[in-house]
């Protein structure tokens, strides 16, 4: 989003920004770049819930503590209290936990239209109340109104937790009076724009795919790889990045007596310690990956720059998201260098990438064909010391630029569009 402020500003297009900029003391009203308005809205704390996840977690410590004797009377309690304290917690983030953020700030954001004068509204969610509240001031104002999904909203609980039927139904219910009130609905992703034309007709015509992108130029890559094989994962293991199977894999290519495992070297750089409650340290111990694998804490973004550069291979775990495509992915495009992409063959990141010479996508769950993929990229980047980078032609249309002209295009259609 700060790109796009800074793309329609060079444009001459006043953009005002309500966030709540990390919570930072920024003087509302201050020009953060020319034509650019900062109207700060500071995160309110949410002391009650801060306080329950504070006793549960205390509450957990102090049963998991090996020291002490188990209880097995007490430790019952916490699993018949579960469900309730787990619908308990649904329902205060029901839609997400930026309600009371999202409603102060359209009460703000009215405000601030009035004065400099808006011609359009622009939300992008998540946090998905921020739609809400976009459509709520575009109400209120009688301005188009521009509703952009970063990721799916109700699609992602109806995939990710299908049995949630009444959750689902409500969460939809909102969902399709937010978007039917947006002159324009943007989504990043093209199985989520189909799923919401599939619903409702009427989104046909409204709806644009305008993918994510990567920021500034190329890395342009020589191709020589100096007979090494580096791959490195730099980022954070959660949700379904699971990096066991990638791991089990390289084991099983180190097992071969005619892989030279001193021109193999995998990094872990970041919040990488563990993955579902599994040490990554501990689970390389003893085996012949240990020697070539190393795990970092999150390094200086010039750290992690310079590793990237220096690597000849970049790991994505995308694993477990089946309607989105992360971020990262769009960086390694333009890192110029291989890639290893893992997850499912028939998720939006494997569609995305299909076809792109350099960037090497295999499902996780398939052992031989990873193994085989690891085996490939030996081949190619140790003994003929070469790799395979995306060109400029394949990935030119994911550049951040390319997505703020077709926002640009949106913005114009629907403010020239909109009724006098």
């Amino acid at each position: 989003m700060t790109s796009l402020a800074r793309f329609l500003s060079d444009k001459g297009i006043k953009v005002v920004v309500v966030s709540a900029f990390d919570n930072r003391p920024i003087e509302p009203g201050r020009q953060l770049l020319p034509q650019i308005i900062a109207v700060p809205v500071r995160r309110p704390r949410a002391v009650f819930l801060d306080a329950l996840v504070a006793l549960k977690r205390r509450f957990v410590a102090r049963t998991d503590s090996p020291s002490e004797p188990t209880n097995h009377l007490s430790s019952a309690v916490p699993s018949r209290r579960r469900p309730l304290r787990e619908l308990y917690f649904r329902l205060v983030y029901f839609v997400d936990d930026y309600k009371e953020w999202s409603r102060r700030a359209a009460v703000v954001a009215t405000r601030a239209a009035k004065v400099h004068g808006a011609s359009v509204v622009f939300a992008s969610g998540p946090p998905h109340s921020a739609l809400v509240a976009g459509a709520w001031v575009a109400r209120q104002l009688g301005i188009p109104f521009v509703a952009d999904l970063r990721d799916p909203w109700s699609d992602h609980l109806a995939w990710a937790f299908p049995f949630r039927a009444l959750e689902i139904a409500l969460l939809r219910r909102l969902e399709q009076r937010v978007l039917d009130r947006a002159a324009a609905i943007t989504s990043t992703g093209a199985m989520v724009a189909k799923l919401l034309c599939e619903r409702n007709e009427s989104f046909r015509s409204r709806v644009h795919l305008i993918r994510n992108g990567y920021d500034g130029p190329l890395n342009l890559s020589t191709g020589v790889t100096g007979g090494r094989l580096e791959i490195l994962f730099a980022g954070e293991l959660y949700v379904g990045r699971d990096p066991f199977p990638f791991l089990s894999a390289l084991e099983s290519l180190l097992s071969d007596p005619a892989i030279d495992p001193a021109r193999v070297k995998v990094t872990f750089m970041g919040r990488v310690e563990s993955y579902a409650g599994q040490s990554l340290a501990r689970w390389v111990e003893g085996k012949r990956c240990a020697r070539v694998v190393k795990i970092l804490p999150p390094q200086p973004p010039e750290a992690v720059a310079a590793a990237a550069a220096d690597s000849t291979v970049l790991l994505n775990l995308a694993q477990g998201q089946q309607l989105s495509v992360p971020a990262k992915t769009y960086e390694h495009l333009a890192s110029g260098r291989e890639i290893l992409l893992l997850c499912e063959d028939d998720c939006e990141t494997a569609q995305l990438v299909a076809g792109i010479p350099g960037v090497n996508q295999v499902d996780a769950t398939n052992f031989s064909a990873l193994t085989a993929m690891l085996r490939s990229l030996y081949d190619r980047h140790v003994r003929a010391g070469k790799l395979t980078s995306p060109a400029e032609s394949d990935i030119s249309r994911f550049s951040r630029q390319a997505a703020n002209a077709a926002f640009l295009e949106v913005f114009q259609t629907v403010v020239s569009s909109a009724p006098v």
